[in-house]
């Protein structure tokens, strides 16, 4: 056994054993946490660990929230309390910067609330469980900025987003805000005003966007579960960048805009986790429109995959340098786990390429509320990132017309899924989420490239997301698959059909039961910084 695996284990399995020995109750649990590898160890329990434990009385909430707090005070690294834009943001920071704001007086509030509810046998669902909040979703009294200068001094929220008001009412505690790329259109996270952020797992390269601050704070124990929302990748890059299951719905399963390429979902460090979330953040909510009804329940256990159909498409002509040779492996692997657990997993070639769809897809995009809003912010294109004023200039192209073709080419490849794999049995198809691990974390779309097999890429060619944005009724599930030689994970996109989540569900479970399980043994992040 490494130095380092002894080291991560008992981070872990000391905090453990102590709540199993009894050690922590509610009158001694505060006093019992003078060790530092305890801190540590219960800032990543699970969510369904934490609940066990609070019911059975052998720990708080406001154990968990401290140790969360004080990762924070050494993993983030400082805020821009200035609410100016960065001289340098390129270079502010250094760590994982992954936080806008902190509310920790509002939220140890909210968790010695909960440790009473505890006490009482009146906890709810997600009693005590901090949740990161994506500086996108409103909270009565918090600002929103977008991730934009322009938005430095945005009001203070009147009142929660749909999702919030569920959150709430299910005890969870909300402790931070996560840094979003400007506008949510990049696909990793930096800007003028929050600086870069970086993953955990190595930080030179990027933990994803437009989500990446709630995934770099999940790696990185800053928090127990985490909001994402998702019109391009945006919860399914930082999950495979940062080694999580994310959730992106299908349109209308979780309350949120009316944009039907856009979806709110969950950002989790398990498969049990990401599944207690999104049964609390789906259904029907007065507030949004477009919510379905009647809520879809999402079970924690599912049966086992003897004799379900799988479709594996690698995407090897995505583009013409491939797939890096670090995530068609981890695919193999990932196979070969669903095999084992009874699965039929034979490979399937749609053809689909980077070229026939991102620039159908993104002009169809910017003809929904995301370009009304790039237009309407061209006054303040002198203070936007470059890839912020770039998407401006993109968004000039909406209109009817690029609606249309967008739907036009949603209802062949819709009809072509149809066909070619879902008619024929096919349970799920299981598919790339990157095409390479190998991006730096203050990449610059506009004028760097990524690396995809030794060959540079530009912009966000290697991304093979917003196809399931365009055809957005399709969920999928971002399953953890492996590691590449740089420390980065590579996730695997589990696409269910349409509105059938929990066929998604059902072949991410199975994997989640016998394949990469990280956040456990050695497989933690070290914070390296790395090329």
């Amino acid at each position: 056994m490494t130095t380092a695996m002894k080291r991560r284990d008992f981070l872990r399995l000391s905090a453990i054993a102590a709540i199993e020995a009894g050690l922590f109750t509610f009158g001694l649990s505060r006093p019992a946490l003078a060790s530092p590898a305890e801190k540590e160890g219960l800032a990543y329990l699970t969510a369904l660990e934490q609940i066990q434990y609070y019911r059975e009385g052998k720990l708080s909430p406001v154990d968990v929230l401290t140790a969360q707090i004080q990762r924070i005070r050494k993993y983030n690294g400082p805020l821009n309390t200035s609410g100016e834009a960065l001289k340098d943001h390129m270079k502010f920071n250094g760590q994982v910067n992954a936080i806008t704001y902190e509310h920790f007086d509002q939220a140890m509030k909210a968790a010695k609330e909960s440790e009473k509810r505890y006490k009482t046998g009146s906890a709810r669902v997600l009693e005590g469980v901090t949740v990161a909040i994506k500086d996108e979703n409103d909270v009565r009294g918090w600002r929103v900025t977008m991730g934009s200068v322009a938005l430095k001094d945005a009001p203070p929220s009147k009142e929660n987003a749909a999702i919030i008001d569920m959150l709430l009412s299910a005890g969870a505690v909300l402790h931070i805000q996560t840094t979003v790329p400007e506008f949510y259109i990049h696909g990793q996270t930096w800007s003028r005003l929050w600086g870069v952020t970086r993953n955990p797992w190595n930080l030179y390269y990027a933990a994803g966007g437009s989500s990446g601050g709630s995934g770099a704070a999940l790696a990185a124990g800053f928090t127990t579960l985490a909001t994402g929302s998702d019109m391009g990748g945006s919860i399914r890059i930082p999950a495979s960048l940062c080694g999580l299951y994310g959730f992106k719905a299908p349109f209308g399963r979780v309350p949120t805009s009316e944009t039907t390429f856009e979806t709110l979902g969950p950002l989790a460090r398990t498969f049990g986790d990401m599944a207690l979330m999104q049964n609390v953040i789906s259904g029907p909510h007065p507030k949004v429109h477009a919510a379905l009804r009647p809520k879809l329940d999402y079970p924690q256990n599912y049966k086992n995959l003897k004799g379900v159909k799988i479709a594996l498409d690698y995407f090897g002509g995505w583009i013409k340098e491939g797939i890096d040779v670090s995530v068609r492996d981890s695919l193999n692997r990932a196979a070969d786990v669903l095999r084992g657990q009874g699965a039929v997993v034979d490979e399937v070639r749609l053809g689909w390429s980077y070229a026939r769809i991102y620039q159908i897809f993104m002009n169809g995009l910017l003809s929904t509320g995301i370009g009304a809003m790039m237009l309407n912010g061209e006054k303040y294109q002198d203070i936007m990132t470059s890839y912020a004023r770039y998407a401006l200039k993109s968004a000039r192209n909406g209109g009817p017309a690029a609606m249309d073709a967008a739907d036009e080419l949603a209802t062949r490849l819709h009809r072509q899924l149809q066909e070619e794999v879902y008619g024929k049995g096919y349970h799920a198809l299981i598919m790339p989420t990157l095409a390479t691990p190998y991006f730096p974390a203050d990449n610059d779309p506009t004028t760097d490239t990524v690396t995809v097999n030794g060959k540079p890429v530009k912009g966000m060619e290697h991304a093979l997301t917003y196809i399931w944005n365009l055809l957005s009724r399709y969920p999928v599930v971002d399953v953890p698959v492996g590691i590449a030689p740089n420390n980065i994970p590579m996730g695997m996109q589990v696409v269910g059909n349409t509105f059938d989540d929990l066929a998604a569900f059902r072949v991410a479970s199975g994997y989640s039961r016998a394949g990469l399980r990280l956040y456990s043994g050695e497989l933690f992040p070290d914070y390296r910084d790395k090329a």
